[in-house]
């Protein structure tokens, strides 16, 4: 009985041992779902304090990339005064302006005078307001060709006449002087198919039957000088001309068609460039030559939203009977 009773005691102490152990994990673990912060009523998405603070702030989250800035032509002023750009006396530039025109001697007091074609396009690019012109072979991204009485300049529109603002360009040697056998070559070559062929990179061919360049192995020095309009086509000229003649050399300068024409018939210069015809009285001294056909672009800033101009309109901004854009429909 004794014994009985003893088993019987050593098992209900052994129970006792074994629930005080299993007591200390009555509560759930702490990542158990019981407890999970994210399913505790406490610390629902809606009332979580860690929740709201991971979230991006709503000023944040909405805000859009930075808009692009509005279109200049949008802003565009038509109030604005026209700051209005020309060419110096005796450019050739000018000279065809003026005459096509009808401006004359009549440019407006007002006018800031540059006297070169790369000025004349970095005044205009880097001013809103501003209007000049330019040869077309000249044009670049900076600037923008306005159409002419609802035309824009280009070969077939230089060639038929129905863009109004054309004037040629031409060499020109003087007739009286024992001819340079180099000027001649370099002419007959700026003359020959492969010399039109750069003309026609960027400017209009003259009408008229061409030949192949058979030519080569020439030397000495060629002196050329004149018109800043017609000098880029000269470099790029030049450039070709001398790689089939290593041996000679040619000297390019600027100054516009009046310094071209003047120092070709004094022989300064072996062949004079001028961007325009040559008058009745300079054809006494002097043979030119026409190596291509141009037009003169009127340019605008591209800010500016004008499209279109008229020759009439032309004529009275550059006479300043039109001050202000508003005043051009």
């Amino acid at each position: 009985m004794k014994k009985v009773i003893a088993i019987v005691l050593v098992c209900v102490l052994a129970a006792t041992a074994l629930s005080a152990c299993g007591g200390s994990n009555d509560t759930a673990p702490a990542n158990s779902p019981a407890n999970s912060p994210a399913n505790s009523p406490a610390n629902s998405p809606a009332n979580s304090p860690v929740v709201a603070a991971a979230a991006p702030a709503p000023a944040e989250s909405a805000a859009p990339a930075a808009a692009p800035a509005a279109a200049p032509a949008d802003d565009f002023d038509t109030s604005r005064v026209i700051a209005v750009f020309t060419r110096e006396e005796g450019s050739g530039t000018r000279d065809a302006f003026v005459s096509i025109t009808g401006v004359g001697e009549d440019m407006y007091q007002e006018a800031v005078v540059i006297s070169e074609t790369n000025e004349i396009l970095t005044k205009v690019e880097e001013t809103d307001y501003a209007i000049g012109y330019v040869s077309v072979g000249s044009l670049n991204p900076g600037v923008k060709a306005l159409s002419i009485n609802g035309v824009l300049p280009s070969d077939a529109t230089i060639l038929d006449g129905s863009y109004e603002l054309q004037r040629p360009f031409l060499v020109c040697v003087n007739s009286g002087s024992s001819q340079n056998e180099l000027a001649q070559d370099f002419i007959t070559y700026i003359l020959s198919t492969e010399g039109q062929a750069i003309v026609g990179t960027k400017w209009t061919n003259p009408e008229g039957a061409v030949s192949h360049y058979e030519g080569g192995g020439m030397t000495g020095t060629l002196k050329v000088g004149g018109s800043t309009s017609v000098e880029p086509l000269m470099q790029s000229l030049r450039q070709a001309y001398l790689a089939l003649n290593p041996g000679a050399e040619i000297e390019i300068s600027g100054g516009g068609s009046g310094v071209g024409i003047s120092e070709a018939t004094s022989g300064v210069l072996d062949i004079g460039m001028s961007s325009r015809a040559l008058r009745d009285n300079e054809r006494e001294a002097l043979t030119g030559f026409v190596i291509a056909l141009d037009g003169v672009a009127v340019i605008v800033n591209p800010a500016n939203p004008l499209n279109n101009i008229t020759i009439e309109q032309v004529k009275e901004v550059f006479t300043g009977e039109i001050t202000r854009w508003s005043a051009i429909g």
